[in-house]
């Protein structure tokens, strides 16, 4: 089917017309997603402005304005090559520059044509080989003509030539690349160098593999059960029956393509209609646990609230939270909703950057879920593999400045719980005894890390600290 996939938004206008023109299928999505992560999108933002497009090329053709766009099974697809090509997309390229002397130098379209393939070929059991291959091919031909492709052809087959080399850590050796060294680690888990440095450097050769192996996985799905739900136990029973894996007191984790349709004779998606049932990833929840928050009998300030994941999830377990904020409206937009959803109170929400609030003083606690670098969800959030290493720096003024602000504002008797989702000295520790050493009326409590060695769960800091 041929037709304009992305001709109505301005972001995806931009896109060449030979992209705009392919046939609005999985694969294609696919390119056209990854060229929005091009222009600074996330995967997730990306992912879905190219598949409401195709339903809106669909629409346009005579289809229908309710027209569904691309079918479950492709939606689940092209989310796969989205996701899982910007999670293999470093140790892809360095396996492209073995069969093409100069692949950087192609348009940057094709770059993804030829990585998608590969991603195929390598990762993708039940895509047949010579199916990968031709429909590169053919995407190669239809945007830049019969010259282009045959590279396309030729790259692949020696790709293929080379059979399960890519899969061992020792094609990523060699030529000064030192056996588990940062670079050849980066290179294999497909890692910025940095990141593998940071981790090496701050927990030691061993946790630096397993973080990176961890990055590199696909990640698990949780879900987390309504405490305040008339069935709340016999349902999280029987998500464990289901083969789920306990986190904390009401959590279910779920490997990759586990996740059960079906949970105690009803669908999944009655159960989250309903508001037994939400996602929220393992390590959001554990770290509201380890750090104890759901003990607070103080009023709770969720200052950087997001879309309200741990708002939420204090207020099923009774936790008085009166107050919410954030500085984006589109996320703070869906609280409301969330928490008609699950028959919870519903929190005051506010509009403003963390560091500048418009309080003189809040008599209760904290809880600071911070903007950071992101390292410990990579496999969640594989397009943060592209940011620059300044990006991860200038948070750390970011941290500082929320922090230094809400200090002032700490009541004695009140606490103070600091969490980050990234794996980052500058962004932790460092974040606490600077402040610690600024305000010396604040102890510590607690403070907490996902072990390294977990093999699944999310990189997730937590600091609990008390104004004297």
């Amino acid at each position: 089917m041929s037709g304009s996939v992305f001709s109505t938004d301005n972001r995806c206008a931009a896109l060449p017309a030979k992209i705009r023109k392919l046939a609005p299928n999985a694969r294609n999505t696919a390119l056209c997603a990854l060229l929005l992560v091009d222009g600074g999108l996330s995967a997730q933002q990306a992912l879905a402005t190219a598949l409401a497009h195709v339903a809106a090329s669909k629409a346009t053709q005579g289809e229908g304005v309710s027209a569904p766009g691309l079918t479950a099974v492709e939606r689940n697809l092209c989310s796969e090559l989205v996701y899982g090509y910007l999670r293999t997309e470093i140790r892809i390229a360095f396996i492209l520059s073995k069969v093409l002397p100069r692949p950087q130098s192609l348009p940057r379209p094709l770059q993804h044509v030829l990585g998608l393939a590969v991603y195929g070929l390598l990762f993708q059991d039940r895509v047949p080989d010579h199916a990968a291959v031709f429909t590169a091919v053919e995407t190669a031909r239809a945007l830049y003509g019969l010259g282009l492709a045959k590279v396309v052809n030729g790259a692949l087959r020696s790709v293929q030539r080379l059979a399960d080399a890519p899969m061992q850590q020792d094609f990523y050796a060699g030529e000064g690349v030192a056996p588990h060294s940062p670079q050849h680690l980066a290179h294999f888990y497909s890692l910025p160098v940095w990141i593998v440095g940071h981790w090496n450097k701050r927990y030691g050769p061993e946790a630096a593999e397993q973080l990176a192996q961890r990055s590199f996985a696909r990640p698990w799905g949780a879900l987390r059960v309504n405490a305040s739900h008339a069935r709340a136990q016999q349902l999280r029973a029987a998500l464990l029956a289901c083969g789920g894996e306990a986190v904390g007191q009401w959590g279910c984790a779920f490997a990759p393509g586990t996740l059960p349709a079906v949970v105690d004779d009803k669908p999944l998606a009655e159960w989250q209609v309903c508001g037994a049932v939400s996602f929220q990833s393992a390590g959001s929840q554990l770290v509201l646990e380890q750090l104890g928050l759901y003990g607070w009998n103080k009023p709770v300030w969720d200052v950087c609230a997001g879309f309200g994941g741990k708002t939420v999830a204090l207020l099923e377990r009774g936790i008085a939270v009166p107050l919410a904020s954030d500085r984006s409206r589109q996320r703070l937009a869906g609280l409301p909703g969330q928490c008609d959803r699950l028959a919870l109170p519903q929190p005051s929400t506010l509009l403003v950057d963390a560091a500048h609030p418009p309080l003189t003083e809040w008599r209760g606690h904290m809880l600071v879920d911070a903007p950071c670098s992101g390292l410990g969800v990579l496999a969640r959030r594989p397009d943060i593999r592209r940011r620059p290493q300044q990006q991860a720096v200038e948070h750390e003024q970011v941290q500082h400045n929320i922090l230094e602000r809400l200090a002032g504002l700490l009541q004695p008797g009140c606490e103070l719980a600091y969490i980050t989702c990234t794996l980052r000295v500058q962004e932790n520790e460092k974040q606490i005894e600077r402040l610690m050493r600024d305000h010396s009326g604040l102890r510590l409590c607690k403070q907490w890390q996902t072990p390294n060695d977990h093999p699944w769960l999310e990189g997730m800091f937590g600091a609990l600290l008390r104004k004297q």
